[in-house]
């Protein structure tokens, strides 16, 4: 009978231990999901030592198309200028963007909604799906360049920030 109590026990410390080490075990064979960090939304990230642009696409309809996403300063600034091209299929340079409204006023340490001031940009070339290479352009800071995705307003997630039908005018 003894020998029975001996099995018994050591049974039940195996079967202890191999529920103890499970999750230690299979976490070993898994490999990682994210290789590399990626920004899980539409748009793209940028930023230079005072400004942070987060999420930033292009929202298009009919040629023209509205600059979405967040902007946050460390200091008061100002977006004084979106300037660039619209990319072909084979990022090849399209033809330029012709923008519309262009100062945006960026208080400091709150972020904007940039779809909200209305920053347009035109181009016969802005195309679903494809990028364009933009310059944004501060009263304070460094400018920032990105190639950013343009996306169709028909889109029904982007629907609310499609481009106002507008003329390109200076700023």
């Amino acid at each position: 009978m003894t020998s029975a109590r001996k099995f018994a026990s050591k049974a039940v410390l195996v079967v202890a231990a191999a529920t103890l080490l499970l999750p230690a075990m299979t976490a070993c064979s898994m490999e990682p999901k994210v290789i590399r960090s990626y920004t899980q939304a539409a748009g793209v990230n940028a930023s230079n030592t005072t400004v942070k642009l987060r999420n930033v696409a292009l929202v298009a309809q009919d040629g023209q198309a509205r600059l979405t996403g967040l902007a946050v300063s460390s200091v008061d600034d100002e977006i004084t200028g979106v300037t660039g091209r619209a990319l072909k299929p084979d990022d090849a340079d399209g033809s330029e963007l012709s923008p519309s409204t262009t100062r945006v006023p960026l208080t400091a340490n709150k972020g904007l909604n940039l779809t909200d001031p209305g920053v347009q940009v035109s181009s016969p070339d802005l195309t679903d799906g494809l990028l364009a290479a933009i310059t944004i352009s501060f009263s304070h800071s460094d400018p920032i360049t990105l190639d950013v995705p343009v996306i169709a307003a028909t889109r029904p997630d982007f629907t609310p920030a499609a481009p106002t039908p507008s003329t390109p005018a200076n700023s």
